[in-house]
Formats: C-alpha cells, sequence, structure tokens
C-alpha cells in the first residue's frame, strides 16, 4: 500500500517570498506537485498560464465556485484565488505530496472543513523588510503597498491558525526548515504504514 501524499498548505504575507521559497521547495522535492490556483488578477511578467496560476475571468471564476469546483477560495484585495479539487485529488492518491500556496484566508477554509496536512506560515523579518521588498518589485503603487502592508499585519496575527511558523532570513534555510517539517510530518505514527505482514499482524 502506497502512503498517501502529504497536503503541505503554505502561505505568507505579500512580500514575504513564498513564491520564491516554493519555486525552491519543488526544486528540492522531486515528488512534490504544485496545486496550481486559480486567479483573476493579471498575469505578471516572467509569470506562465498554468504553472504559477490558472489566469481566468471573475466571470469564469464566479460560474466554477458556484458549480462546487474549489476546494477553498477567497477574495484577497480585489482579486479571486481558489484550489480546486482536481489540482490535488490525483496526485494525492498516487502518493505524490501536494503544495498549496494559500493566503490567510484559504487556511480559514481549510481549517473550517478539517483538511488534514502540515500548515505552514513563512513571516518575514519585520514589517519595515515587507514594504522595501513590495517597493522593490516595481509592480505596485504606493496605496497598493500599504493596503497590501496593512493586510499582512492582520495577517501575521493569525498565526495560531498553523502548525508551524518560520521566519525568512533566507530563502536557503528556510527551504531547508520546511524539508525538516515534511520528514518529521511523514514519520508521525498516524501515517505509518507497515512494511511487512508480519509487522502488519503485530500491529493488529
Amino acid at each position: 500500500m502506497t502512503q498517501k501524499g502529504l497536503p503541505i498548505i503554505i502561505s505568507a504575507p505579500s512580500g514575504t517570498g513564498k513564491t520564491t521559497t516554493c519555486k525552491r521547495l519543488i526544486q528540492e522535492m522531486p515528488d512534490l506537485r504544485i496545486a496550481t490556483s486559480h486567479t483573476t488578477r493579471k498575469i505578471r511578467d516572467g509569470e506562465i498560464d498554468g504553472v504559477d496560476y490558472f489566469f481566468i475571468s471573475k466571470k469564469e471564476f464566479e460560474t466554477k465556485k458556484n458549480n462546487n469546483g474549489f476546494l477553498e477560495w477567497a477574495q484577497v484585495h480585489t482579486e479571486y484565488y481558489g484550489t480546486s479539487f482536481e489540482s490535488i485529488e490525483k496526485p494525492q492518491q498516487e502518493g505524490l505530496d501536494i503544495l498549496l500556496e494559500l493566503d490567510v484566508q484559504g487556511v480559514d477554509s481549510l481549517r473550517n472543513m478539517k483538511f488534514k496536512g502540515s500548515y505552514i506560515l513563512i513571516l518575514p523579518p519585520s514589517i519595515e523588510e515587507i514594504t522595501k521588498r513590495l517597493r522593490k518589485r516595481g509592480t505596485e503603487t504606493e496605496e497598493s503597498i500599504e493596503r497590501r502592508v496593512n493586510t499582512g499585519k492582520e495577517e501575521i496575527k493569525k498565526y495560531k491558525e498553523y502548525d508551524y511558523v518560520i521566519t525568512n532570513f533566507n530563502v536557503e534555510e528556510t527551504v531547508k526548515s520546511i524539508l525538516a517539517i515534511v520528514q518529521a510530518e511523514k514519520s508521525r505514527v498516524a501515517r505509518y504504514i507497515p512494511t511487512s505482514n508480519d509487522i502488519k499482524e503485530l500491529l493488529g
């Protein structure tokens, strides 16, 4: 019997380095599959439709939402984000670990439905650092940056919704911490599958 894949739920305030961290994590874990989210926001330079996100219109999103096509969805600022059922079910049944990049609203939804997984919050070293990183992007207005920073402050207050909190001083160290968490989670008693019939008999 194959051990069911582990859902790894990662979220972070804007400007914390979540996307960069997740890309490095995928490089380190060959059997990790990302649950590509749907979003109504505009595609950014360097992003690929169907890889970074499925970029769809608000009308398309609402149709899918009304047809119960999302495991979770949320409105963040002025845009929609959602994780479809098909993006996680098949890989997980095949024993592949699933990476879900979610905002705090998405985590709230999964917690409310008792969705099992490892919930990890990545935080910045300081609020000042978030502001610096967002300005460095060069894609946000000052009004947008202020809104994202204020949203980030509220998200940080919800840290108790998670199983683990990691401060992202350095992406490489953050990835190492996540890999250690995944290894520990996979070794939990509840996930153990006997490797032989004689051990299985001993365990009842």
